[in-house]
């Protein structure tokens, strides 16, 4: 499951009366953030995980540790979780045992450096031939930061070496063994990365509810 959210409108005061829901640790590292955007992206990240997670208002998260691939997690839990943001738009995924990785990217430009550095030949050229070049680009850069957060590769894994041509405009497919959901939503591209099969389901949340 995936809750999707917009940080748009919401005042100064919506962060400090909920800072406190947030994990110690994480309001900690957020305590050594001077960018108050992604204060702010990163706090309704959270938050949304406690409504995913069915958390009451006065409920504590469990304490955080990290898994064997260096992956956020709870202690004496199966479950998983993954957050990511971008521009206004954030979201969280949910998962019981499988790991999941999810990435939201805003419809953005890609130079031709830039892809010659995350794209193999085949998407490259795919994607130019791609009635709206700026889209599939963002939609294929979302697929494979979902693999990136799923399998905790980390960020010197080399995403040329991973083709996503046939896929990239598919709303749902899998390959190699994981299972991907790509979903549109405004100008922004999701995608959700995990073992279990079948589509994510996407809600939206009313961001002062939260």
């Amino acid at each position: 499951m995936v809750l999707v959210t917009s940080l748009v409108g919401l005042e100064d005061a919506f962060f400090e009366k909920r800072a406190l829901l947030l994990p110690e640790e994480k309001r900690c590292q957020l305590s050594a953030i001077k960018n108050v955007k992604s204060i702010k992206e990163t706090t309704l990240a959270w938050l949304l995980l406690r409504r995913a997670l069915g958390m009451k208002s006065d409920e504590k998260f469990p304490p955080l540790s990290f898994s064997d691939r260096g992956k956020p997690c709870f202690e004496n839990s199966e479950v998983r979780f993954n957050l990511s943001h971008s521009s206004s738009m954030v979201c969280a995924a949910v998962s019981t045992k499988e790991e999941i990785g999810v990435d939201v990217q805003k419809k953005s430009f890609f130079s031709e450096k830039v892809k010659k550095r995350v794209f193999c030949t085949a998407e490259i050229k795919s994607g130019e031939a791609y009635s709206d070049p700026d889209l599939y680009f963002t939609r294929l850069w979302a697929i494979k930061e979902s693999y990136l957060k799923q399998t905790g590769v980390g960020i010197a894994f080399d995403f040329r070496t991973l083709d996503f041509s046939k896929e990239c405009r598919k709303s749902y497919f899998e390959k190699n063994g994981l299972c991907y959901t790509v979903k549109k939503i405004e100008s922004y591209c999701f995608s959700v990365c995990t073992t279990k099969k079948g589509k994510q389901d996407f809600v939206n949340v009313q961001a002062t509810d939260l």
